[in-house]
């Protein structure tokens, strides 16, 4: 353990505060991880936490559990509230905060079974958008949520939060839309791309096979080159908007292909 910290001039109080910006978590291959919860499922799924900065007077029963059981090789970092809280990205932080490295996130990394179900996303630009894909891709228990030319760091902090630690139990990798394609071809995956002019709708079709569910953005939606290699189904609007948040498409999708799944295998009853 090192020494008690207490001011926010602290150099290494300094380097830990950069890590809020996507540049820094960039170059040094580090990214915080905020929330008992968060840190709990990073742990359990192999991250590789290097330390945990901890306050005393934000511990509560929770964090000082965590704190307790922490590896011993996680070097414990003591600070006062106020550097604490400099680092911090919330506004009211948790009694403990990961530092970790960055898992790796190349395609080579994705394990497919017979009958994989992919959510892939396009250019995703939101961290809220992001992180809340991966808290329903947990709970639709897909192989894999692929990133396609991200614009987001999908170690935001918002990421981390919005996803409340899916992050780190969804097997996701990230890649250029063109190796994605490739990617899913080789495996024989049967792309379904979210499209608003689409003439069929996404429960019409057969989503128990390999299959890969792909989202864009709301602004612009998916590039033209997802057209030519996968169906295109629409979700149906019956009010005056022409699309929905892109989370909240991909909830539909998925939950629809989960649907089907066990009406197939006969866990529940199809309607």
């Amino acid at each position: 353990m090192t020494d008690r910290i207490t001011s926010t001039s602290n150099p290494r109080v300094k380097a830990l505060a950069r890590l809020r910006n996507a540049r820094e978590r960039r170059d040094t291959g580090l990214f915080l991880i905020e929330g008992i919860r968060e840190l709990q499922r990073a742990l359990g799924a192999g991250v590789p936490v290097t330390s945990a900065l901890w306050c005393a007077s934000r511990l509560d029963e929770r964090s000082e559990r965590l704190l307790a059981s922490l590896p011993a090789e996680v070097e414990l970092i003591e600070m006062t509230p106020a550097p604490f809280e400099k680092i911090a990205y919330r506004s009211d932080p948790p009694g403990v905060i990961g530092v970790a490295r960055q898992p790796a996130t190349g395609l080579d990394r994705i394990h497919l079974g017979p009958t994989p179900l992919v959510l892939i996303s396009e250019s995703v630009e939101k961290p809220g958008n992001l992180g809340a894909m991966l808290r329903t891709a947990d709970a639709a228990a897909v192989t894999a949520v692929v990133v396609a030319d991200p614009t987001v760091d999908l170690f935001n902090p918002n990421v981390v939060r919005a996803s409340q630690g899916a992050l780190f139990t969804v097997p996701l990798a990230v890649a250029r839309t063109a190796a994605v394609l490739e990617w899913a071809a080789s495996y024989d995956i049967e792309l379904f791309a979210g499209l608003p002019d689409a003439a069929t709708s996404y429960w019409a079709v057969d989503l128990t096979g390999r299959v890969g569910l792909v989202v864009g953005r709301e602004d612009r939606g998916l590039t033209p080159i997802w057209r030519p290699a996968a169906t295109a189904v629409s979700i149906p609007m019956q009010g005056d908007g022409d699309s929905l948040n892109t989370a909240t498409a991909a909830a539909l999708l998925l939950f629809e292909a989960v649907r089907q799944r066990g009406a197939a295998d006969g866990s529940i009853t199809a309607s």
